[in-house]
């Protein structure tokens, strides 16, 4: 019988209980790649005024947007850096040059600053233009979703009729860039409308498919 415990207790060493791995998930610290860019949207030096505690105890922070997955995040500021709102870099330059430091959490579009919500549309779409090339063969290569929803039709703007149109000028003849999309079809700024589609996605609210942010796969 003592025999039988003692493997018990290995048993349980070797594969722990599954509420265990559900309370790690729980803690799980969030973090961005080395890697990976990101834009500098909103900079709150004195942390969230909504905070429980003094001004002077709070962390500067930052709210940033991430390329190419489109995730939103707030991090860390070095105090008395000379970060500025709009600034790109990788996070690792970020880091080395003593302006971010650690994540502080994943956050959601209704999480942003008033200032962040302005600015995040036009940088979207800058960070849209400098990846012509990949957003264009979303037009040349977009495929259904399901049999009655074609991915083509999630963009902002974008009905049957413009779907159609799409399909039918890409068969053709690929599409080589987003002026051509606009010379060939009736998408009057595809640019703009890849961005909503891209923000739609930040909001969460109703969204069944992601085409561009990975922010619910992050969680």
């Amino acid at each position: 019988m003592e025999r039988r415990d003692q493997r018990d207790r290995r048993d349980f060493r070797r594969a722990p209980h599954k509420k265990y791995y559900q309370d790690r998930g729980r803690a799980k610290k969030q973090f961005i790649k080395k890697s990976r860019e990101l834009t500098i949207l909103d900079l709150l030096l004195h942390g969230h005024i909504n905070e429980n505690r003094p001004s002077y105890s709070r962390s500067p922070i930052a709210q940033v947007i991430t390329f190419p997955d489109f995730v939103l995040y707030e991090i860390k500021i070095n105090k008395n850096s000379d970060i500025r709102v709009q600034e790109k870099d990788t996070y690792e330059n970020f880091m080395k040059s003593n302006k971010l430091r650690e994540v502080i959490k994943k956050i959601d579009f209704n999480d942003l600053t008033s200032t962040s919500k302005v600015l995040i549309q036009q940088i979207i779409e800058k960070e849209i233009l400098n990846h012509e090339e990949e957003f264009v063969n979303f037009f040349n290569n977009s495929t259904s979703i399901t049999p009655r929803m074609h991915s083509l039709k999630l963009l902002p703007g974008i009905g049957q009729k413009h779907m159609w149109g799409i399909l039918e000028a890409r068969q053709r003849q690929k599409f080589t860039t987003f002026q051509d999309i606009m010379d060939r079809t009736s998408v009057s700024n595809p640019t703009k409308q890849l961005a909503l589609r891209i923000i739609k996605e930040l909001q969460r609210e109703g969204v069944k498919y992601y085409l561009f942010s990975k922010t619910k796969k992050y969680e």
